[in-house]
């Protein structure tokens, strides 16, 4: 059965890194519309790369501190004004660094940032940084796509349509009991994706058959189905969620792209391992592919959860 608490006691906060670009800002909104609905305060972070500038140029440096901290104030005076309890920081270093940091020492619940744009959320899908933050970070990030449905989702226009990638693991676990604290927000049509690769299947539950290329023998197919099915009603009774179990003979983000377009999904999750990533491949070949070129908002949801932690 799911696991019951109450979200109004959970003051955790949101964290959310921005640059000031348009995609930063709706990744701000739908950000401080999840801290207002629970009740608890949005951590406003931007990070300035100054790289010495401090020491070479002592006049330029500080008019740029004052630039940003003028940006940041009038950011959080414009949600302050919508009702949302804001902290703001202005920080220098590392973007990685300090947004990881900011939301341990938050003890956040949730990291937001922009998919796209010039500051935080661009250099965060840009080489090492977008996999040092989904191997390294404890926090559960989502990454917003300009233009997505959540906003509306969150005002109570629509229901939304999520897919999670599934695997068995504790991770995968860590991702449903996180889509059970996502239920207050709004209605959700969920589906959950084990994609399989027969030959393990086979020699995990001691099936000596023929191995169609297409299909999972139904010996197969239907324990998969089973186990995954009270997998998901531990995690997500009563909602009504679909489950599909498809062998797989090649990478399996590349079944979870092809089902999130036909489906038209406005949110895929999928949950990280510290050491083995999402199945039987690296955590990087599956959830960085799934950061990098996933064309909807992207929730990548550590293992050590934040639900976990408290």
């Amino acid at each position: 059965m799911a696991e019951n608490f109450d979200q109004k006691k959970d003051q955790r906060p949101i964290v959310c890194g921005t640059d000031f670009s348009a995609t930063a800002v709706e990744a701000v909104d739908i950000a401080a519309a999840m801290a207002r609905q629970l009740g608890t305060k949005l951590v406003l972070v931007h990070v300035e790369g100054f790289r010495g500038l401090g020491v070479t140029d002592r006049a330029l440096f500080e008019a740029t501190i004052s630039h940003k901290r003028e940006e940041l104030e009038r950011e959080a005076t414009r949600l302050r004004n919508l009702g949302t309890a804001v902290e703001q920081k202005l920080l220098s270093g590392s973007v990685f660094d300090e947004l990881v940091d900011a939301a341990s020492e938050s003890n956040a619940r949730l990291m937001i940032v922009g998919a796209v744009g010039h500051g935080v959320a661009r250099r965060l899908l840009v080489g090492s940084v977008a996999e040092r933050v989904a191997e390294t970070s404890s926090v559960p990030t989502m990454v917003v796509r300009l233009g997505g449905r959540l906003g509306s989702w969150i005002r109570g226009e629509h229901s939304l349509k999520v897919l999670l990638g599934y695997d068995f693991s504790a991770a995968s676990d860590a991702a449903l009991r996180w889509l059970n604290e996502m239920r207050p927000f709004g209605p959700r049509e969920i589906s959950v994706l084990y994609v399989d690769w027969p030959p393990d299947e086979a020699h995990r539950l001691g099936y000596h058959g023929p191995l169609p290329l297409t299909e999972n023998p139904r010996e197969i197919q239907n324990f998969l189905e089973r186990d995954l099915g009270d997998r998901v009603a531990m995690a997500l009774a009563p909602e009504k969620v679909t489950i599909t179990v498809e062998p797989g003979w090649g990478h399996p983000e590349g079944y979870l792209f092809e089902m999130a377009h036909r489906q038209h999904v406005d949110l895929v999750v999928v949950g990280t391992h510290r050491r083995h990533g999402w199945g039987r491949l690296r955590f990087g070949s599956v959830s960085r592919t799934v950061l990098r070129h996933a064309g909807v908002t992207v929730a990548v949801i550590p293992q050590e959860s934040t639900q976990d932690r408290q």
